[in-house]
């Protein structure tokens, strides 16, 4: 009672110094914006404190006084209009609201005019303000107050609409956000109370009033107070409120009839006398802004009430929409929405099941004209429309009519709309799209035709629709042919483009484009062969001849490469249904050799481009992939398609493998020339080829259908063209090791690097030959009796090897990556990676025995390479490369030479735990991934034989941790721990536990020092040692029997993550640390973290403690968990010692270790818990009594326990 009176008290306070501001304000000159601070500041301190007190006593009216003059104050600070108070007049205001709405709700209109009328930049400090409003009002239930109030200041606001309607205010809040609240807070009989506001606003527009009473003088509800009527600027506001109120409701059944009955009384006093009404020789505005207004009104209705639908849709009614002629675009916009609005009721009615000649059809249709008629393209292509009514003008309404036809009621126009209208509709869509395809439609603000065409032609709802998809195709050959009809007959060497021509210029179309035409008709599964073939065709007719115009600038180059991507697409759908032997893509290997032709046609147009043009550069690596991907299908298709003895199969590929053949021979030709880009082409084509050769020959071997020999001509064509590839690739790259070698020796000065420029030169293109190699050298593993051709092919590759040994030393030597970081200087290595994995993997195919020297010397090289590459960036892609060529060595090793590298890694590692020399920080991150990848990598049979060396490992790993100097590479070697814990392959004993866990204590010394280490570091170590343990007690729990205190001491260490101390404490920490920690263990978590670990961290810790006393149902576990319950103490001391000294635990960390606090007083006897008191100070010992009690009513007592 004395802390309550002391707080009143406090409050009388703070309420008369606000008092003395306010009479200060009034007899000096200060400025209103530091009074205006000074207020909020001392209000805020009101509402943080709760001083205000709503009692019925005198203080509590003293208080109210005093906030009235507050709030008058702000009124008349912001009639000045000084824009740069109504920030902090909103913020006030704001927090009066909160300490107490019923004073600001008096003032509501002087506070919506306020708003109203306000230039706020921090648009923000208003939102949030009328968001309170409107959050008081709806909890309080007086939603009706709330608009009367709005609809007021409309009234009486001397400022235009259109400003208001432009205000981010009113569509943030005022219409969204009340749409919200009015569903959830606004009951029925509420609802029909504030209708009649809305109404009794209607009814007083200035000219209604003289309308309404001259229609029928007899109805005596129509007669109003003329001096009721109010200015027609408050329409478009209020009406989009009106609109918004309406479609919000949730109008329960028992009220129906009432509103039925009010919105048909809408309709016969506001809607229809205004739209039947006659103005000629009247205010042409007028009549405007009223049929605007009762004809979006008469939408929002019909869209809420089909009842009322229904009864207002009389075929008087249906007149006057259709003959009715406005200007205004606003009123435009909606007669057409309300006309197409009727027909989809009417059709939804009707539930579709109708005759097109029927009278109410016939209507429909007439009215889906009238709308159709207004359908024109605006005068520029760029006039845009924002969406927003407020921006509508008769220059945009063109796009925003469109938008209505094509977004809201495309079905309805498409379903009732007659054929040309239809076709004028869909010409319109393609050629803005065309004019419009460059457009990225994720980054547009505003909208156009173009823009609309392009969504809808990349939606798949607009071909559901099939009116639309009937009549597309026929349309879209029209535009086509429109084009092709202006161009000359081509010479005699392009046929094909005469019969493009041709097909324009016939006057009854040939079966071919009749075929074309119905594809569309159905859906796509229904297509018949001949109407793929047809197509098919005519996609490629179209790539032929965009392939003959000449090029005559980039922006001409760019979009036919587009066009004939786009061909070239098309064609590799239709290649899917392609199922049959007389489809006509296969009926010929020109199609496929033209394809590829075409390519290097391309490419001696654009040599001057590509090489500058990042955008024409991944565009033209787009159209070969396309292209490689319809010689893939086609040729995949032709050998599963056709028998092997099938001579037109035979023949098919017999051709296309002369046609590389010829192409290959003319690289030999040329290899003493410059490189050629196109020789890129044809090694990617014939690797591809290649490989399906190798894809169909192991399918087929598993089902025993294909002899592997050269008597089955389909594999003899694969054989010769592998066989052709392999010698003329194996004289470019001995060409090329000979050119690199005999520049390295000409290079007599070591400090002369001009050898590697050249030697950049030479490997930067070679790729695709490297790719192809290695892809011919894969066809020896399906010979089967081919011992002699392996042995004569692993002489050239090992000659290969020398002399790539030769160039990589040379390189390495050199030390080229670390004085010159290019591109361009990685890539003699690059090349010479991929060529040793080509090398290792042939080795391995033909099973090539090379003794144990040869090994460690690949080996070792290898490791060299990774080295290098590792420190420098481990997810590179030339260390992905490494890391690939070392999987494949240890993956086919022979269990003999298995031993013989993992002999070398020990050796490795006990080499950088011994000697200073190879303690280099690159030797150690190096050990670590190096470890790491042979684990990983190896398989359960051959990590078994590891397991005889599994202490020389571990201790071998716990040298390497002792130097490492980064949180990160000690995260590293957690994990490789936790792997070897948890494999089956390994059998640890008790000394291996003791040696994981002597590591992780070396990782988290006190004296340890990490460089440049991050908060984000220390949390990811902490969990992947709580990871690491807890994987311990999972799987290895037996064996940690003799370990059990350095395994609790590592925990224990733990708790002092989470602790928070407290700013006094920390800021004089070694004092403090000197006086109540002497003879205290100090941790390293306690020396390093500034702040507590999340709360992430402390479930992963929970889980931990909570795996300590989890066992399973054997004798031996329990013996096991009895082992642990004598350390069980020291962790819940330790946990209650984190919570003294000037420490704390937050909450939420608290009440996320409960789980693992509380399974381990599930282990405590009274023993143990007279052992944990015993070490406690008094603070300690409440603390853990608290833990007990809490305990025992959360846990043990409710079935957790």
């Amino acid at each position: 009672m004395k802390y309550i009176d002391n707080k009143r008290k406090l409050g009388c306070d703070v309420f008369a110094e606000l008092n003395l501001i306010i009479q200060n304000s009034e007899s000096n000159s200060e400025n209103s914006q530091n009074i205006l601070i000074k207020l909020t500041e001392s209000l805020e301190k009101i509402l943080n404190e709760n001083l205000y007190q709503a009692k019925n006593d005198d203080i509590t009216r003293q208080h109210g006084e005093i906030l009235e003059k507050i709030i008058s104050y702000a009124i008349s600070i912001s009639n000045l209009g000084f824009g740069d108070n109504y920030p902090i007049i909103f913020k006030l205001f704001n927090i009066l609201i909160q300490i107490e709405y019923t004073i600001v709700q008096e003032h509501i209109e002087s506070l919506w005019r306020i708003i109203l009328m306000s230039r706020v930049e921090s648009i923000d400090i208003c939102i949030e303000l009328l968001k309170r409003i409107l959050e008081v009002y709806a909890k309080s239930c007086k939603m009706d107050l709330y608009i009367k109030s709005f609809l007021s200041v409309l009234s009486n606001i001397q400022i235009d609409a259109h400003i208001i309607m432009r205000s981010p205010l009113f569509c943030t809040v005022i219409l969204d956000e009340f749409s919200s609240k009015v569903t959830s807070n606004v009951p029925t009989s509420q609802a029909i109370e504030i209708i009649n506001l809305f109404t009794s606003k209607l009814f007083c527009l200035p000219g209604f009033f003289e309308q309404s009473i001259t229609i029928n003088k007899s109805n005596k509800k129509r007669k109003l107070d003329e001096n009721n009527i109010i200015d027609t600027k408050i329409l478009e506001p209020m009406i989009l409120v009106m609109g918004k109120f309406l479609k919000a409701l949730k109008i329960s059944a028992s009220f129906k009839d009432e509103t039925e009955k009010i919105f048909q009384t809408i309709f016969d006093r506001f809607i229809y006398p205004i739209l039947s009404c006659d103005y000629t020789n009247k205010d042409e505005l007028l009549h405007e802004n009223l049929s605007y207004v009762a004809l979006s009104l008469h939408h929002a209705l019909v869209d809420i009430s089909t009842t009322y639908w229904k009864n207002t849709a009389t075929s008087n009614f249906m007149d006057i929409l259709f003959n009715a002629t406005l200007r205004n675009p606003k009123s435009i916009l909606f007669l057409n929405k309300v006309r197409l609005q009727h027909v989809y009721q009417s059709t939804s009615f009707m539930k579709y099941q109708y005759n097109m000649n029927d009278d109410s059809i016939i209507i429909l249709r007439k009215l889906v004209d009238s709308v159709l008629l207004t359908l024109k393209e605006p005068e520029s292509p760029d006039i845009t429309w924002t969406g927003k009514l407020v921006d509508l003008n008769n220059e945009n309404f063109a796009v925003a009519n469109f938008m209505i036809i094509l977004g809201d009621w495309l079905d309805v126009v498409s379903n009732m709309c007659h054929e040309h209208h239809l076709a004028l509709i869909i010409r319109l869509i393609i050629n803005w799209s065309i004019a419009y395809s460059s457009i990225d439609l994720h980054h547009l603000k505003e909208i156009s035709i173009g823009t609309l065409c392009l969504q809808h032609l990349k939606s798949a709802e607009f071909f559901e629709l099939k009116p639309l998809r009937d009549n597309f195709v026929r349309v879209y050959l029209e535009e086509i042919f429109k084009c092709f009809k202006q161009i000359k007959i081509s010479n005699e060497s392009n046929k094909e483009l005469d019969i493009i021509l041709v097909i324009g210029q016939q006057l009854e179309g040939p079966n071919m484009l009749k075929n074309v035409i119905s594809c569309f008709n159905e859906s796509i599964g229904t297509i018949n062969p001949q109407e793929i073939n047809d197509l098919s065709l005519l996609t490629l007719l179209v790539d032929k001849w965009l392939s003959l115009i000449k090029i005559e600038s980039w922006d001409e180059f760019l979009e036919i490469l587009k066009c004939s991507i786009l061909c070239r697409s098309l064609i590799c759908k239709f290649i899917s249904y392609m199922n049959r032997k007389d489809d006509i893509l296969k009926k010929d290997v020109s199609f496929i050799i033209w394809w590829i032709s075409s390519i290097n046609m391309y490419q001696t147009y654009i040599v001057d481009y590509i090489n500058n043009n990042e955008t024409i550069q991944n565009l033209f690596e787009k159209f070969i992939q396309i292209t490689c991907q319809i010689f893939t299908l086609i040729i995949r298709q032709v050998l599963i398609i056709f028998q092997d003895n099938d001579e037109f199969k035979i023949d098919y590929l017999n051709r296309t493998v002369d046609y590389f053949k010829n192409l290959i021979d003319s690289i030999g030709e040329s290899f003493s020339k410059e490189k050629d880009s196109s020789n890129d082409v044809i090694w990617r084509f014939t690797s591809e080829f290649l490989k399906i050769g190798i894809e169909s020959a192991e399918s087929r071997k598993q089902l025993k259908t294909l002899q592997l020999n050269s008597d089955n001509p389909v594999w003899r064509s694969f054989i010769t063209l592998q066989s052709v590839s392999e010698k003329q690739l194996i004289r470019i790259l001995s060409n090329i090791l000979d050119k690199s070698i005999q520049e390295i020796q000409n290079s007599n000065n070591s400090d002369d690097l001009k050898w590697k420029e050249k030697l950049s030169t030479e490997f930067k293109y070679y790729n695709n030959e490297l790719k192809t190699y290695k892809i011919c050298l894969q066809y020896y593993r399906l010979f089967k009796n081919s011992e002699l051709e392996a042995i004569i092919e692993a002489s050239n590759v090992i000659s290969l090897l020398s002399k790539f040994f030769k160039i990589t030393t040379s390189m390495l030597h050199a030390s080229l990556l670390e004085m010159d970081d290019t591109f361009d200087n990685k890539v003699v290595l690059k090349q010479c990676i991929t060529l040793l994995s080509i090398v290792i993997e042939f080795i391995f195919i033909i099973n090539y025995e090379f003794d144990k020297d040869v090994l460690l010397k690949i080996f070792r090289f290898v490791c060299d390479l990774m080295k290098i590459f590792y420190n420098e960036d481990p997810n590179s892609e030339l260390s992905k490369e490494l890391d690939a060529m070392f999987n494949s060595i240890i993956s086919k090793l022979s269990n003999e030479k298995y031993d013989i590298i993992a002999n070398d890694i020990l050796n490795k590692l006990e080499n950088s735990s011994f000697s200073v020399r190879n303690n280099t920080n690159d030797n150690i991150i190096f050990l670590i991934n190096l470890i790491n990848t042979f684990l990983c990598k190896s398989n359960y049979e051959q990590l078994r034989k590891l397991e005889k060396k599994l202490p020389n490992l571990l201790c071998g790993i716990g040298g390497i941790a002792e130097l490492i100097n980064k949180v990160k590479h000690g995260i590293q070697i957690l994990r490789i721990l936790k792997f070897l814990i948890c494999h089956r392959a390994f059998s640890f004993q008790s000394m291996d536990i003791g040696l994981v866990l002597s590591t992780v204590i070396s990782l988290i010394l006190p004296k340890r020092q990490y460089e440049l280490s991050e908060e984000q570091e220390f949390k990811e170590l902490f969990e992947e040692i709580c990871y690491l343990l807890c994987d311990i007690l999972m799987h290895r729990r037996e064996q940690l029997y003799h370990t059990i205190p350095t395994f609790i001491f590592i925990i224990q260490t733990m708790f002092h993550c989470f602790k928070k101390t407290q700013k006094s404490f920390r800021a004089n920490f070694k004092e403090v640390q000197q006086k109540e920690h002497q003879g205290r263990y100090i941790s390293w978590w306690e020396e390093h973290l500034n702040n507590p670990l999340p709360i992430e961290s402390a479930k992963i810790f929970s889980r931990l403690l909570t795996t300590i006393s989890y066992s399973k149902k054997s004798n031996k576990s329990n013996f096991n968990n009895k082992a642990f319950v004598k350390h069980i103490p020291s962790l819940l001391s330790e946990y209650i010692y984190i919570q003294t000294k000037n420490n704390i635990l937050e909450a939420n960390i608290r009440d996320t270790l409960k789980n693992g606090t509380y399974s381990l007083l599930d282990l405590c006897g009274q023993f143990e818990r007279d052992m944990i008191m015993v070490n406690l100070d008094v603070v300690g010992k409440n603390l853990f009594k608290n833990l007990w009690i809490d305990y025992n009513k959360e846990w043990k007592y409710v079935g957790r326990g």
